[in-house]
Parts: structure tokens; C-alpha cells; sequence
């Protein structure tokens, strides 16, 4: 018979005496050997299967797929979760922390407070457990409990983003974009892919055409700033966007409201109105403007760090030509060989798809003024790489690693080769290099998207 658990606290107290143990050390030799014999097949590599064995077998409660919380009387729900060290001993999120799946057939007639996400994810009850690679999910070491309010625990200003990141990924769903859905769309709370490969569809109710299966979540980089302030009580050695704000915003209307007022003026005039001394020859000039601008004093920005945002500051040739195509980070030839383009999993995605999915770009675009050696803000703007261009990124990708199989390392995708992207050198000069799958060492390089396709973007805001 299913256990009986009526409130938070008695959910909260049963998990805190997995703490410094694994699941092994919990439950039975009897149900450890039942659950090795599962591990024989294929629910081993099955994602959230922990979280199962821990419902079943730890907690005794076996809800099922419900559309309300799991401890039912109490009113909460179990995340399972990992962390992984980096760097020493730093603890981070090793995942994005997934909810469940959107129903595109449903979802358009909810609204946030009645939302069937709000029901069942309102109070949760987060249970981490250290990573450590290949060993036997029975033997992961539970670090932290935390039990989380969503609309109390976190602040106002993050409470509401994450309620207008739900009803943004509804309102596409809604004009029958659910095809078109991304990651990158939203800041805090995500819609993440959630099928093994690109031959998943799902029916969507304002449009034939079929949508990916997803699911919403909150972003990796979100729950790190969780991780780092709720569990481990730290502040953040970032600055915020928020700290001057009279009134709850979004994040993208607090940063256009603080920008509006210079859109259309000089960097002396910029400057001159911020009451600053800062000289054109400084590093980083005009980043430094923004910052100043953004009323923050360093390059990390808290809010952007929360919704992976990277801002990038772009500049326009007097004519409007943008000639500096974006970068993503380098790639490891040998590992990019042997990486699959489409996966529900982050560490077997493909990471420039990861990387192209879940991205979303802060560009502020300064343009130059002709016989002159000023510039002037023209605009700033939220950009996610858009899901139509997808099959065009992928094709850059499958022939990145046809050419590295091959050895053939001249013939990379050159820009002239596609609309949307292509590959060149990424390291300080020639001679930073990296082994490639033959043994030889070539110059680093990554993926860039075209300056041409951004400026399109730029242009069509």
C-alpha cells in the first residue's frame, strides 16, 4: 500500500534522511537486486529514472503520470535533479531541470494562476545528487533537499519572468508556432526538446504542420543561480539590472527602458548625458558604454548570466554593412566527429544545436558615421536563432565532420558555401592548435553565424 504523506514538512523530513547516502544504502537487498535486474536493459540510460526508483522505493508512493503534484495531499512535487563539480570543487547544475511535457492540445485554454503547470510545480521538492560519470545510479550520493516555493521563494522580479515566459511559449502555441518553438525564445523558464530524434512530431491544434515534442523547464543556467543562492547561501558576484527598479519588469523591458533614452545618439553625447569620463581609447569602449548605460559597473550582469543571454555589441559600417560574423566557442575535432545532431539528452546533443536551441543574444547595435570617428546607438534587440533556419545549420554541421573524417580540412564550410552559417579559425594565431581524429594538429576553429544573415535580422527587427 501506497504511503500517506499530508504535508510539506513530513515530505521534507523523509527526504532529509537520504542525505550523504545513496538509494543503495536505503532500501532493501531485496529491491536492490529486483532494480539491478532493470538496469540490465534499457531503462539504464532511461533520463528521470531515478527519480522513479527514488518515488517507488525511498518515498513508497507509485503517482504515476498525474497532472497534479506527486505527494498529493501534501501538495508537492519530486524533482530529482544532479549536480557535478567543475573547477575544484564548485557545484553546478549538470542539466536543465525538466517539468512536464506541454500539451499543445490543452495548453491554449489555460491561463498562469489556473495553469496546469502552476498545480503540479508550485511547491517543489528538490533533491540533488552528485554526478560522478559511469558508476551505478544506486550508488549517487544525495548532497541537498531543498523545498521551493515558486512564487515565494524566489523574487518577485524572477517570478514574474518565469510567468511570462509561460504565457509567451502559450501565445505561440496559440498562433500555431509550436513548430517554431525554442529554448532561446524565453529567459527563464524554457521549452526544451524532449524525443530521442528529429522523426518525433506531436499535432498542434492551430496548424497542420506537426511540432516537436516538449517539455517546459528551467534552464541550466537558472537553476545554477538557484543552486549557488538557495542551497548554498552565496551571493552572486554579479551585477543587476533590477537593483534601481521602482516597479516589477521583465528582463528585456527593464534593459530597453534603460536603453531607449540614447537610441539615436552619439557616444559623446551618450557619455556626456551619463556625466562620464570615459575615453574612446579605453578597451572595450563601447561595451563599456553599455554597461554604463545598463547602470552596472562589470560584464557580468545577473540577469543575463540567469537566462544564458550574451550580449554582444555590434557594429554597423556607415552604410549599414555589418563585416564581423558572431563566434561560438571552439570546437575538439575529435569529439565534434562524434557528437549527434538531434538527442533529448544536453550531453549527446550535438553542441552547436544545444548551442543554436538555447542561446538567446542581447545585440546592441552602434553604427558608424561617415568621415567621422564617432558612433552612434541605433538599436538594441533580443535575438534567438530562429527554428526555420535549423536544416540550414545542420547542413554546416554534417559537412564540418564529412570533411574532418575525411581529412580535408580545406574544404570546411567557407561563408560563401551557406546563408546562415559556416567555419573559420577561432585561436589566438596559427599556431594554437588541436588534434584532430588523424593524429595531425590544426589550427582551432568553430562555427560562426554569416554577418550577412545578421545583419538580415538586424534589419528585419
Amino acid at each position: 500500500m501506497p504511503a500517506i504523506y499530508k504535508t510539506k514538512e513530513e515530505v521534507l523530513e523523509k527526504a532529509k534522511t537520504i542525505l550523504s547516502k545513496s538509494l543503495r544504502k536505503v532500501i532493501s537487498n531485496e529491491t536492490v537486486n529486483t532494480i539491478e535486474e532493470q538496469l540490465k536493459g534499457y531503462e539504464l540510460r532511461r533520463k528521470g529514472f531515478l527519480g522513479n526508483l527514488v518515488e517507488k522505493y525511498f518515498f513508497e508512493i507509485n503517482p504515476g503520470n498525474v497532472s497534479g503534484p506527486d505527494f498529493m495531499g501534501a501538495g508537492v512535487e519530486l524533482k530529482v535533479t544532479p549536480l557535478k563539480k567543475i573547477r575544484g570543487d564548485k557545484l553546478t547544475s549538470k542539466e536543465r531541470l525538466v517539468f512536464g511535457m506541454i500539451n499543445y492540445a490543452t495548453i491554449v485554454d489555460e491561463n498562469w494562476k489556473q495553469s496546469t503547470f502552476l498545480k503540479k510545480n508550485k511547491l517543489l521538492l528538490l533533491m540533488f545528487y552528485l554526478w560522478m560519470g559511469d558508476i551505478n545510479i544506486l550508488d549517487y550520493e544525495f548532497e541537498f533537499v531543498y523545498l521551493l516555493n515558486l512564487l515565494e521563494d524566489i523574487s518577485s522580479e524572477d517570478a514574474f519572468q518565469i510567468q511570462k515566459d509561460w504565457e509567451y511559449i502559450v501565445s505561440k502555441v496559440k498562433c500555431g508556432e509550436a513548430h517554431l518553438l525554442s529554448e532561446g525564445d524565453t529567459y527563464y523558464l524554457g521549452a526544451c526538446t524532449k524525443a530521442a530524434n528529429s522523426q518525433i512530431s506531436r499535432d498542434q491544434p492551430m496548424n497542420r504542420i506537426p511540432a516537436k515534442p516538449r517539455a517546459f523547464a528551467f534552464k541550466q543556467q537558472y537553476m545554477n543561480y538557484l543552486i549557488q543562492t538557495k542551497l548554498l547561501g552565496k551571493k552572486t558576484n554579479t551585477d543587476s539590472i533590477f537593483k534601481k527598479e521602482r516597479r516589477i519588469k521583465t528582463v528585456e523591458e527593464a534593459i530597453k527602458e534603460r536603453v531607449s533614452p540614447y537610441i539615436g545618439k552619439t557616444d559623446k553625447e551618450i557619455l556626456l548625458r551619463l556625466n562620464s569620463s570615459l575615453g574612446t581609447k579605453a578597451k572595450n569602449y563601447k561595451r563599456l558604454i553599455v554597461n554604463k548605460i545598463l547602470g552596472v559597473n562589470s560584464n557580468k550582469i545577473e540577469e543575463l548570466e540567469k537566462a544564458n543571454i550574451i550580449l554582444r555589441v555590434i557594429t554597423l559600417e556607415p552604410t549599414g554593412k555589418l563585416k564581423e560574423s558572431i563566434s561560438f566557442p571552439a570546437f575538439d575535432y575529435r569529439d565534434l566527429v562524434t557528437q549527434i545532431w538531434e538527442s533529448e539528452a544536453d550531453e549527446t546533443m550535438a553542441d552547436f544545436h544545444l548551442q543554436l536551441e538555447t542561446n538567446k543574444f542581447l545585440l546592441v547595435v552602434f553604427q558608424k558615421i561617415a568621415n567621422s570617428n564617432a558612433v552612434v546607438l541605433k538599436k538594441t534587440m533580443f535575438w534567438n536563432f530562429p527554428m526555420k533556419d535549423l536544416q540550414e545549420a545542420k547542413l554546416v554541421w554534417q559537412k564540418t565532420i564529412d570533411c574532418i573524417n575525411e581529412g580535408n580540412y580545406a574544404e570546411l564550410p567557407k561563408i560563401r558555401d551557406n546563408k546562415v552559417a559556416h567555419v573559420r579559425p577561432h585561436g589566438k594565431n596559427r599556431l594554437d592548435t588541436i588534434e584532430t581524429p588523424q593524429g595531425t594538429q590544426e589550427m582551432k576553429r568553430c562555427f560562426w553565424l554569416n554577418a550577412k544573415y545578421i545583419e538580415q535580422a538586424i534589419n528585419a527587427s
